[in-house]
């Protein structure tokens, strides 16, 4: 039999069905025949001499179409979305290799978010990573008309499940800056605040409804990757390593308030064990340490410095501490990755490392002799970068240097506390010492001029 071409787009469900009708006639001639024999048979007249080669092939092709269907999304491109979903409508659900839909890869593009839902495009598929829908994404940061086609469609205004706990309206009030116009249009479609997203609105009638209704209301945590924060955590400061929201302005005072007045216990304590005290103390929140103090939160007892090893020896000293820092790293905070590599390049230096695609990069370092250099988004709202510079600082005693300076900074806060003026100057803790998701152990303080200090281990 002359073998038969592939036609352009082939589907591998066609063929398996294909298969499974030329095992039926071959039971005709050979009731021992297998499955196999007729994968083998159908692969052969294709042109393709096994069946694993034939289904490697239509896979290709696949992953070519499913390529150009998210580069279409991405970029709106709906005259060659429509031409895609025309010739291959299962298109409408395929998922990229990090597990999201076409859905969520066309978020920023409103008509091309409609056109896939019009192609039946599922509104409530969740992506790998977060577990969230695309209304999820959408409502942290898509148009509002996107938001809108999403919810017209039947997705989920609630959302519950996804990775940060923190549902639907939380994308939209907590991350960053709260999205007054999406969180409205949300709760007129039935969702409900909160403590978290009330907190980031500095919603106090919410907070009241919600303490009156929910008894368990202001006990609810954020997820173990947000340190399992209660709201009068999360109102004192962010996350580990993330924002958690820009509405700490010196109003958020006023609902670290009503939290307490409301009951939100005092001695709760996060994933690391600590109160909101203690986080307010690291931070050098005095305010926030004041309100606390006044409502009967017990200082924390002064942690213990690790020793150096097993044995009874003596704490590290400053100079020992000093000499586990062995290098410097200045990050710039620039307004176009991108451009900035380009030009560090042609000067001379080597891309040694970045995050994002080309054209679309998040971070990036660069090397020239033994100088290196990093570069982040001076627009972005994870990482502000209040003096338009940081400094990273490598060590290999980061738990041992990262006990040195809480000491020091919660000696000082219970000294402001008692009410006396300490001596020593303010140690404020931006982050504490967290793990990230790229393998660094790391915490930063903040010196007099807004400059972050990041310290940082690579976790073997």
């Amino acid at each position: 039999m002359a073998p038969s071409e592939l036609p352009a787009r082939p589907s591998l469900e066609y063929l398996k069905k294909l298969a499974k009708d030329r095992l039926r006639a071959l039971h005709e001639t050979d009731p021992g025949a297998k499955l196999a024999d007729a994968q083998r048979a159908v692969a052969r007249e294709h042109g393709f001499s096994s069946w694993r080669a034939l289904k490697k092939e239509v896979e290709r092709r696949a992953g070519s179409s499913r390529d150009a269907l998210f580069a279409a999304c991405a970029a709106g491109d709906l005259t060659v979305l429509r031409q895609l979903l025309d010739r291959e409508p299962e298109l409408a659900s395929a998922r990229n290799e990090e597990g999201a839909t076409a859905l969520h890869a066309a978020l920023a593009r409103p008509d091309a978010v409609r056109l896939l839902l019009d192609r039946g495009a599922d509104p409530n598929a969740r992506d790998a990573g977060d577990k969230a829908l695309p209304l999820h994404f959408a409502a942290g940061g898509a148009p509002v008309e996107t938001v809108r086609a999403l919810l017209d469609a039947g997705s989920d205004v609630h959302g519950a499940g996804d990775a940060h706990a923190l549902e639907v309206i939380g994308w939209a009030a907590c991350f960053a800056e709260p999205r007054r116009e999406v969180v409205e249009l949300l709760l007129a479609r039935g969702a409900r605040h909160h403590a978290f997203s009330a907190v980031a609105l500095g919603d106090h009638d919410a907070l009241r409804r919600l303490a009156a209704e929910e008894p368990d209301a202001l006990r609810r945590r954020l997820s173990r990757s947000e340190q399992e924060q209660t709201a009068l955590h999360y109102c004192v400061a962010p996350p580990d390593g993330l924002v958690g929201g820009l509405f700490r302005t010196g109003e958020h005072y006023r609902t670290l308030e009503l939290l307490v007045e409301l009951g939100a216990e005092l001695e709760a304590r996060d994933a690391k064990g600590r109160t909101p005290l203690a986080v307010a103390m690291l931070r050098g929140d005095h305010e926030a340490m004041r309100i606390l103090h006044r409502a009967g939160a017990r200082a924390p007892e002064p942690p213990e410095e690790p020793r150096a090893t097993a044995s009874a020896a003596p704490p590290p000293s400053a100079a020992a501490l000093a000499r586990s820092v062995v290098g410097l790293v200045p990050m710039l905070a620039v307004p176009d990755i991108d451009a900035a590599v380009a030009w560090y390049r042609a000067v001379g230096f080597e891309l040694t490392g970045s995050n994002g695609e080309p054209g679309k990069l998040d971070w990036a370092e660069v090397r020239l002799g033994e100088a290196r250099l990093m570069f982040a988004s001076s627009g972005d709202a994870w990482h502000p970068g209040t003096a338009g510079l940081d400094l990273w600082l490598y060590t290999n005693r980061i738990d041992e240097l990262y006990a040195h300076l809480r000491r020091r900074q919660f000696d000082r806060s219970r000294e402001v506390l008692a009410g006396r003026e300490p001596e020593t100057p303010e140690i404020r803790f931006r982050a504490d010492l967290y793990t990230t998701h790229y393998r660094m152990r790391e915490f930063a303080i903040e010196d007099p001029n807004g400059v972050d200090l990041t310290f940082a281990q690579p976790v073997e």
